[in-house]
């Protein structure tokens, strides 16, 4: 008997009688945690995810990891993959703060310097949903490797490590602390920090896709949601359309998931409790201080690389043969985990950066320092200061409180302490020319940290009382938020790795419960 071929349409038939069958999932918002989720639950469910943005992708030059900084730099004049806000201090200063506007949101445009974190920080957020360290550790494994050879994971580069990361490791040596593992902040420990980067290019969560098993809708912004009498949600509304769904998964990130939902509640749409307490509140930022250092001598800075179109030549040729360089990370090559207010509990990462500038990202429209140079960029790991978002005509203002809290500011000062200390240690006092604006910084740290103080682009928080423990949004059913708005605390000075985590946990779960219904 001669086997006949099946027609291309009754395949197409098939496919769609299959997903019939299963059950119907929206995810919205293609972010870090949006395509994680979608990645998991496709097997099991007919997903779709919902993404504002218009762009798949952005040019392929700015995928390796370095070259993601130009793109921050041209962000302003030309805000294609990347937007831009601005958030204020309390003395009015205003704080730059960017947004993803590709598919894959921060995990694609910056997600680079790696950290899981400190066990008893995490534990504590995963208890809040029913998980163990344990659950964690299967996720990060899963996910994660050090082998820049693994398809289908996010890869994790070591930085290259210069002269200054040498010095810098020795000197804080003699200080009292000892090279170790700085994936992990559970103790004091210095050493090269890993970049999510595979070979050439950006590691990220589109990594992690083996093939596309689900429906993205991009340049679809959802205006509303859908309940029926008794708060199920039974779909979302786009600008000329509906779609129906047993289950709804809001990964919008802080700004775009607290809009949504507090649009619908002022709208009447969604009758909402949570204890009392309001959506938009206990939000939270990491914030970033830079010290720079000109150096007495040539060190490979990209002060100095920037200057050259020889070294920059030299620099991308290098890189394109698979020699690893600086162009692999961010600029961050090395890092340490401190304790400075002495109660046993890691507070503070401070890394080594490859090149000065004034402004974050070159946010005051400045590019690399003149001189050879680094700096130290400190960042407190879980900040005190909280602040809020609320709705006016429509509109989500948000207010991430940045230095609110005396205590924040009390540890920056220690923290600029300690890196005066440490640049007039040897080795690393060897390279210092001058430290800019020491005598600011000694005379007066409180208004050198207002002054310099910037976005991490970490943003939490807004709806950590909102969900329960299955990540469901108390007094509705069927609808689910899993992202960073969900979070109370930083698990970890980076908060990209927590993400991915967190969705990882999520989906298992969602699927092991609701696949077979």
């Amino acid at each position: 008997m001669v086997a006949q071929k099946i027609s291309m349409p009754l395949i197409s038939h098939l496919k769609t009688y299959k997903n019939m069958k299963k059950k119907k999932v929206l995810i919205v918002g293609g972010g870090t945690a949006g395509i994680v989720i979608a990645n998991n639950l496709a097997p099991n469910f007919d997903v779709t995810v919902i993404e504002k943005s218009r762009h798949k992708k952005y040019p392929l030059l700015y995928k390796i990891p370095m070259m993601i900084g130009i793109l921050f730099r041209k962000s302003k004049k030309f805000p294609k993959y990347i937007d831009s806000r601005n958030f204020c201090l309390a003395n009015g200063r205003a704080i730059p703060f960017f947004e993803s506007k590709v598919l894959g949101g921060a995990s694609v445009i910056n997600g680079c310097v790696h950290t899981l974190g400190m066990r008893s920080a995490w534990e504590k957020v995963l208890d809040g949903f029913g998980f163990i360290y344990e659950d964690l550790e299967c996720s990060y494994s899963k996910i994660f490797s050090k082998n820049l050879h693994d398809l289908f994971k996010i890869n994790l580069a070591p930085a290259l490590q210069t002269s200054i990361d040498k010095a810098y490791i020795e000197s804080l040596g003699k200080l009292g602390i000892p090279e170790g593992d700085i994936e992990r902040s559970d103790y004091q420990f210095c050493g090269s920090i890993y970049n999510t980067s595979g070979k050439f290019f950006r590691s990220s969560i589109m990594s992690l896709l083996r093939k596309k098993e689900f429906t993205i809708l991009l340049g679809r912004k959802v205006e509303e949601l859908l309940f029926d009498v008794n708060q199920n949600v039974i779909g979302v509304v786009l600008e000329n359309q509906t779609i129906e769904a047993d289950y709804v998964v809001l990964t919008s990130g802080v700004l775009g998931t607290n809009h949504l939902l507090m649009s619908q509640v002022s709208r009447g749409k969604l009758n909402f409790d949570q204890g009392g307490k309001e959506m938009g509140r206990d939000v939270q930022d990491h914030v970033n201080l830079r010290i720079n250092i000109n150096s007495n001598q040539n060190i490979g800075s990209f002060n100095e690389i920037e200057k050259s179109l020889f070294q920059k030549t030299r620099m991308l040729f290098r890189h394109l043969c698979g020699k690893p360089n600086l162009l692999r990370g961010t600029g961050a090559t090395s890092g340490v985990h401190l304790d400075l207010d002495g109660d046993g509990i890691v507070d503070t990462r401070i890394q080594v950066v490859q090149f000065t500038e004034s402004g974050r990202h070159g946010s005051d429209g400045k590019y690399f320092g003149s001189e050879p140079g680094f700096s130290l960029s400190i960042t407190p790991i879980n900040p005190y200061s909280k602040g809020e978002m609320i709705l006016k005509n429509g509109n989500l203002i948000v207010n991430p409180g940045y230095l609110s809290d005396q205590r924040d500011i009390d540890l920056l000062i220690r923290a600029l302490h300690f890196c005066i200390n440490l640049l007039s240690t040897e080795p690393i006092s060897g390279y210092v020319q001058k430290i800019v604006d020491l005598h600011y910084i000694q005379s007066d740290p409180r208004g050198y940290i207002m002054d310099n103080v910037y976005s991490g682009h970490h943003l939490i928080g807004g709806l950590g009382d909102a969900v329960d423990s299955d990540f469901l949004l108390r007094g509705s059913g069927n609808l689910f938020v899993c992202d960073a708005s969900v979070l109370k605390q930083y698990p970890a000075s980076n908060i990209h790795s927590s993400v991915v985590l967190l969705a990882d946990l999520f989906s298992n779960r969602f699927s092991a419960k609701y696949a077979h219904i």
